[in-house]
């Protein structure tokens, strides 16, 4: 959202972004939530967990008279627990899934206003570029980027290993990690164990990541659920092949073969393998990367995305322009 409202016209940004504690009780949380949303004059307000469902319905019931979507992250099924049925009960709600599978998968509750699949999607960046330098003047030579989150623990450990594999035939092969899971210590011991820990950086959250995603030789993705989907989809966008596990959403996303290669979970040996096959062989790297490339700019795109929160929203507002 700070992306879209930086890239406005000037003085004109996209979005207001106006920060909203919903820290204490639930109660303080939708008195607070019912003043921002009468302030912004809003119509509608997204959310995703049972919590932040119930903070809204409760805003709603105070008189902010904005009904609510909840988006369900990819790959997921709708898990409400006592809380979010009560908020279903308390404001119109209507379900927001990225695709028919998760759709299909779940029970909604029997008060859900309706339903609609939006595919998440990024937009399309220039080729990549040749050299990276990051803002804090680092740089790496032949380097492999893998996206991880708190789910990917055991993944995470697996591609370290797979890389302590690499290393004999790729003496200059690194390991950038980005996101922030809270287990990096633990990798690093890994690494230190494998004797590797010069080969991995940790980056932790950064604003500028597509930067050092850009010139990686090959995106790894450890993740799952909404960031895997966005860690794929910005290595394709950027045409860097993806290597992901077969057993996440990345099956959804990443054709294997044609714009990357999905392994098993947790097994570094055919993961390394995988890898190697790619890393020696650039004309396949970049056959895949073109494919991926155009993948996203014809199934995944950003607008389209975009169009789909806006029709989530219009049925909620309108209800009587989507039955026509």
């Amino acid at each position: 959202m700070s992306q879209l409202a930086v890239e406005g016209t000037p003085g004109n940004p996209l979005f207001d972004v106006e920060p909203c504690s919903f820290e204490g009780t639930w109660l303080g949380a939708a008195r607070r939530l019912r003043a921002v949303a009468r302030r912004a004059h809003a119509e509608v307000v997204f959310v995703h967990t049972d919590r932040e469902h119930l903070v809204a319905s409760a805003a709603y019931r105070l008189g902010s008279h904005a009904p609510v979507v909840r988006r369900v992250p990819d790959g997921r099924m709708v898990a409400m627990h006592r809380s979010g049925r009560v908020a279903t009960w308390l404001a119109p709600t209507s379900f927001m899934f990225s695709s028919e599978q998760d759709l299909r998968a779940t029970i909604l509750p029997r008060r859900a206003k309706t339903s609609i699949v939006t595919p998440l999607g990024v937009r399309p960046v220039q080729p990549p570029l040749a050299g990276i330098e990051q803002g804090d003047g680092e740089r790496f030579g032949e380097y492999i980027v893998c996206v991880h989150d708190a789910s990917a623990r055991s993944r995470a450990v697996a591609a370290i290993r797979t890389v302590a594999m690499l290393a004999p035939r790729h003496p200059e092969l690194q390991l950038v990690i980005t996101g922030d899971a809270g287990y990096e210590d633990d990798l690093r011991m890994q690494a230190a164990a494998l004797g590797i820990p010069r080969r991995i950086t940790f980056l932790g959250d950064r604003a500028d990541e597509l930067h050092v995603m850009r010139d990686a030789r090959l995106g790894w993705v450890v993740a799952d659920s909404d960031t895997a989907v966005y860690g794929i989809l910005d290595f394709m966008s950027l045409g860097v092949p993806v290597l992901a596990v077969e057993d996440t959403v990345a099956q959804r996303y990443v054709l294997p073969d044609i714009t990357g290669v999905l392994v098993p979970a947790d097994d570094a040996n055919l993961t390394a393998a995988a890898a190697a096959a790619l890393l020696s062989n650039d004309e396949r790297r970049i056959t895949m990367g073109d494919a991926a490339r155009s993948r996203v700019s014809r199934e995944f795109q950003e607008a389209k995305m975009i169009d789909g929160f806006e029709r989530a929203a219009a049925d909620m507002v309108h209800p009587a322009s989507r039955r026509r």
